[in-house]
């Protein structure tokens, strides 16, 4: 059977080209990081990480933190994968027919590695069993939980999961960050100011203060969006940016009133416009409780709750809860009472 060449409308081509150029223009520029005062020790262990070549990594962090920025820079410092392609896949969708065709070389990003199912499973540790000089494929596995998590779920092969462990980051979210926030911000003027034609736009003192003061529970990805919109709310020909240009479009959570009744404040969920908890923060904070006051043991706090033991366990590493600083936390108090 005879095959012919499907001719390319070169007119078709170039509004291509002129549409991916244009939307490449207007992404968050990638150097934010690197400016980034509070990731400079992160990114000099991912450039030497990336040094060795094939190395699968574990990525922590939440959304819009930065992970896929660091990811990519991991795969431009790579000696080997730089010259191959740089894809981003959610892990439900991994498997061998979605990976079918894929090269030898270059980097695999799984988003949500918690989520990969069984064939997705498969296929990486074969992906991970076929590294050598010929096969330079990097695999970069992010999810918003830690390792010890990761092994705790019934559905992850642990094994796999210890596979993927050669190298492991953890980045912070950006509220874990305040310093870098006004840094950011202007890295992102910067871009966004060239984008409109004007390039020497800057924040008044409001501004960066407005802008330090919100908790970001979107991380940098909702920064990012705020100095967009401000550029566009600007006055035309203003080259300060104001603070009423600076819109938040979900106010901060008001903190003190659940300090007030003595709950744990999540920082993990800042951004609710509600005072009240939520139904995982109360659980959190009745297992800090449980471990206080039956002195961290595990089997009494399952049969209070009402659970089985493994799912004391799962609790406890879900929420990350430290059960030594926690008996540890009180002994002062205690003792001055």
């Amino acid at each position: 059977m005879r095959t012919e060449a499907i001719a390319v409308d070169p007119r078709a081509l170039k509004a291509f080209n002129r549409r991916r150029d244009a939307a490449r223009a207007n992404e968050a520029p990638i150097d934010w990081l690197v400016h980034s005062a509070g990731t400079q020790s992160l990114l000099a262990l991912a450039k030497r990480f990336a040094a060795a070549p094939t190395a699968p990594i574990i990525i922590q962090g939440e959304r819009g933190c930065g992970v896929q920025a660091l990811a990519r820079l991991i795969h431009d410092e790579d000696p080997l994968a730089h010259d191959g392609r740089f894809r981003t896949v959610p892990a439900q969708f991994v498997s061998a027919a979605e990976m079918r065709g894929w090269l030898n070389q270059g980097t695999l990003v799984i988003e949500d590695i918690e989520s990969l199912k069984g064939a997705g499973q498969s296929w990486v540790a074969e992906a991970l069993g076929a590294r050598n000089d010929r096969y330079s494929l990097r695999i970069i596995a992010t999810s918003r939980y830690g390792v010890s998590e990761l092994l705790l779920r019934r559905d992850l092969s642990q094994e796999l999961i210890h596979a993927l462990d050669v190298f492991r980051l953890v980045v912070s979210p950006l509220r874990e960050r305040p310093e870098d926030i006004v840094a950011t911000a202007r890295a992102f003027l910067t871009h966004y100011g060239d984008a409109v034609g004007f390039p020497f736009l800057r924040f008044t003192q409001d501004a960066e203060a407005k802008l330090t003061a919100h908790t970001y529970p979107a991380n940098v990805c909702e920064l990012r969006n705020v100095v967009e919109r401000a550029v566009a709310l600007r006055g035309s020909e203003e080259a300060d940016i104001s603070a009423e240009a600076i819109v938040f479009y979900d106010s901060p959570q008001d903190l003190s009133a659940r300090q007030r009744v003595g709950l744990t404040v999540s920082r993990a969920d800042r951004s609710s416009v509600s005072g009240f908890p939520t139904f995982a923060e109360l659980e959190k904070d009745y297992l800090t409780t449980l471990i206080r006051e039956l002195n961290g043991r595990r089997t009494e706090i399952a049969r209070v709750m009402g659970v089985s033991y493994p799912t004391v366990l799962k609790k406890i590493a879900r929420y990350r809860l430290d059960v030594r600083a926690i008996l540890s936390a009180d002994l002062p108090e205690t003792a001055a009472e």
